[in-house]
């Protein structure tokens, strides 16, 4: 057994029954069964209630592997409710210009009571909330206000499956810069863990100055993920309120089918141009260890959800269709470059694509997609003002030589994950046959990337996905 692993159980069994039916002695034919160990993390909209934690209880009960599990701060109980977080980020603003966030503080308090109480806890959270009420100030750090609802959602689900509490702030170690300190946060966590059933709040840490820090919005499914890493487990489950990885966005296309798998370099691209199911930095540290990622629904936990993973073929051979993902309202700066032949475009494809980059970078603007054609040069970039996208497309001129330059805006990004070789031009055609014209398309592997006028994207992608 290796020291990075939490301890396995494991017995030995009977192999099998003899043709009598009768059990045969178990020294005969033993083999060793190991026990699995999952990682399970669920989101706000998994612990917006009480209703809500039970059935996260069940889902736990269900797996005896699921022994470390994860928690965000409640989040939405119904549209018009709001996050914990968000309440929370609120009240920060409130001591910021010296307003009283009482009112605020007894939302917080009561949706953490109510959940208690809900579920038959007797954690006594009414002194939890009094202290940290009661430490409020004008200089109350914004992260540590805001890591209070991961703190008060772990202490609860801890008492309610009987597992360890383990504060993140006891294992998750950043530096003075705000990157985790990996190695570090890994042997902290392995030695709290050992061997137990854990609850640990996601999103933050702690700084070398022992200040807490936190991740960026999402940053819960970034702490599972470390927590994968660090004990070596066998499945990382992320449970949310969507059965999985949907082909299209459900708000354009109507009933979307889920996606049985990805690959970790799909995902990726997905997300890099739109897809915001995992935080980016989340797939990193499973990909490294090459542990599966489960996106599950904890309101339909029957259904299997999407895995990411390595890319065996077979896997791919099963989910041929495509999968969507857009960007709305990005700009296209194109620079051309008449006479460009094609050797010497070949030769200098690299360097002009980062002296764009560069230029474009210099001038503030974000740029989603850089890519060269022969006696062009297009660049996809977030939208910004008409002056300062003006300004670009002559620096970008100006550093590549170019004859002229085109300024397009109002435009979305379409991406197409494309498993075979004839998908890619039966979308576009589709897509043209909608009545919608294609600004510019160009790949970006694994996916093929289509620009379309942002007042005609759903049209698009409406038309995209019938030709799946």
């Amino acid at each position: 057994m290796g020291m990075e692993r939490l301890p396995r159980l494991s017995k030995t069994v009977a192999a099998s029954y003899n043709e009598m039916g009768r059990q045969r002695p178990a020294t005969a034919f033993p083999f060793e069964v190991k026990t699995m160990l999952t990682v399970a993390k669920f989101g706000g909209s998994s612990l917006a209630s009480a209703e809500r934690f039970l059935r996260v209880r069940e889902i736990v009960r269900a797996d005896a592997s699921r022994r470390v599990v994860v928690v965000s701060a409640a989040g939405k109980r119904h549209a018009a409710d709001h996050k914990i977080t968000d309440l929370l980020y609120l009240c920060h603003a409130h001591l910021q210009y010296g307003v009283p966030c009482w009112e605020l503080w007894r939302m917080i308090a009561g949706r953490y009571t109510a959940i208690r109480d809900g579920c038959g806890l007797r954690f006594p959270i009414e002194r939890e909330l009094e202290a940290i009420y009661a430490s409020l100030s004008p200089a109350t750090p914004r992260d540590f206000l805001a890591s209070r609802g991961e703190y008060l959602a772990a202490r609860l689900m801890a008492e309610l499956l009987e597992f360890t509490f383990v504060d993140a702030a006891d294992w998750l170690r950043f530096d003075s810069a705000g990157n985790v300190l990996r190695e570090a946060s890994y042997a902290a966590l392995r030695s709290l863990a050992d061997g137990r059933k854990i609850v640990t709040p996601g999103f933050y840490g702690l700084l070398p100055s022992g200040a807490v820090h936190t991740f960026p919005r999402g940053g819960s499914d970034v702490t599972g993920s470390l927590a994968a890493a660090a004990l070596h487990v066998d499945v990382c489950e992320n449970w949310t309120d969507v059965p999985g990885i949907l082909a299209a966005d459900p708000s354009v296309v109507s009933r979307p089918q889920s996606v049985p798998y990805l690959s970790y370099a799909e995902l990726q691209a997905l997300s890099a141009v739109g897809m915001q199911v995992l935080h980016e930095s989340a797939v990193e540290p499973v990909r490294r260890r090459r542990i599966p990622l489960q996106i599950r629904s904890s309101l339909e936990p029957e259904l299997p959800g999407t895995c990411i993973g390595p890319e065996p073929a077979e896997k791919n051979e099963k989910n041929e269709a495509a999968v969507f993902a857009g960007r709305r309202s990005i700009t296209m700066l194109r620079a051309e470059r008449q006479g460009l032949v094609v050797k010497e475009y070949i030769n200098n494809m690299p360097e002009l694509l980062a002296a764009a980059a560069r230029t474009l970078v210099r001038a503030g603007l974000s740029v989603v997609h850089l890519s060269c054609g022969l006696g062009q040069l297009t660049a996809l970039v977030e939208p910004s003002g008409t002056d300062a996208l003006h300004a670009a497309g002559e620096a970008l001129a100006g550093a590549l030589g170019a004859e002229e330059t085109t300024l397009r805006e109002n435009l979305s990004l379409i991406a197409a994950l494309c498993r075979t070789p004839e998908t890619a031009p039966r979308l576009a055609a589709a897509i043209q046959s909608a009545g919608v014209p294609i600004h510019h398309i160009a790949e970006r592997a694994p996916c093929l990337l289509m620009a379309v006028n942002d007042s005609q994207y759903e049209t698009a992608l409406r038309a995209a996905y019938r030709a799946r």
